[in-house]
């Protein structure tokens, strides 16, 4: 298969953590599908992580397949919308200007009880957020 679109490649290896199997990632039109079989038992933790990792496509579900196996499904549009060079996208290559500062800020956030929770404001995520921006212009 050609290479995927980074937004896909970064969805496939986050779902891999999450559910510890080899996640497929097919064509389909107008969009890639990623998807994975469950793993069982399903913790809430390990049901939170997952569910976190779907919210990443701009669809995602839960199917039983005719071979009994539950699996979880996120697609990603393509092509990516056109996104102006303000927007939180990811950077282009990793030589890119603000690509450290991006994998930072994204590090930050999917680590952060705050961050995650979105209940509160999160100093340093905003700190890292600005240097992202700055580091692109």
């Amino acid at each position: 298969m050609p290479s995927v679109p980074p937004r896909v490649a970064a969805l496939a290896g986050m779902l891999a953590a999450a559910t510890g199997t080899e996640p497929r990632v097919t064509r389909a039109p107008g969009a890639v599908r990623v998807e994975a079989p469950l793993p069982s038992p399903l913790s809430n933790a390990l049901h939170s992580t997952i569910l976190m990792t779907l919210a990443h496509g701009d669809r995602f579900g839960h199917e039983v397949g005719a071979d009994g196996i539950a699996r979880v499904w996120a697609e990603i549009d393509h092509p990516a919308p056109t996104r102006k060079s303000t927007d939180m996208a990811e950077p282009a290559d990793p030589g890119a200007p603000g690509d450290t500062e991006y994998r930072t800020l994204i590090t930050h956030t999917s680590e952060c009880a705050a961050c995650r929770s979105d209940r509160a404001e999160c100093a340093i995520a905003d700190r890292l957020s600005r240097a992202w921006r700055a580091a692109r212009q």
